[in-house]
């Protein structure tokens, strides 16, 4: 299983703070929230992702405690067992 959490505005407006999915040979973080938008009926991959499917500036997407940003981006593989944490742009000042 892999287990996805969702923080800030994105879980106030999913109303669930966890999800888990059965892991998916291959799999990469980008292919992981197409099939998660997929399943909640809510949309909410554009908090996440622009019209081209790139991260939003300030979007944060972590497997494992390691930001994707340091590693393959949305080209991250996921396997079973891995974390995934969400976490839209925030605003503040």
């Amino acid at each position: 299983m892999i287990q996805v959490r969702f923080y800030s505005l994105l879980r106030l407006m999913l109303k669930q703070e966890q999800l888990d999915l059965p892991a998916r040979e291959g799999e990469t973080v980008g292919e992981l929230l197409q099939r998660l938008q997929q399943q909640i009926k809510i949309p909410f991959l554009h908090k996440l992702l622009n019209e081209q499917g790139v991260l939003h500036a300030g979007t944060i997407i972590m497997v494992n405690r390691r930001n994707i940003l340091h590693l393959e981006e949305l080209a991250t593989p996921v396997k079973d067992g891995d974390q995934l944490g969400f976490f839209p742009p925030g605003a503040g000042g």
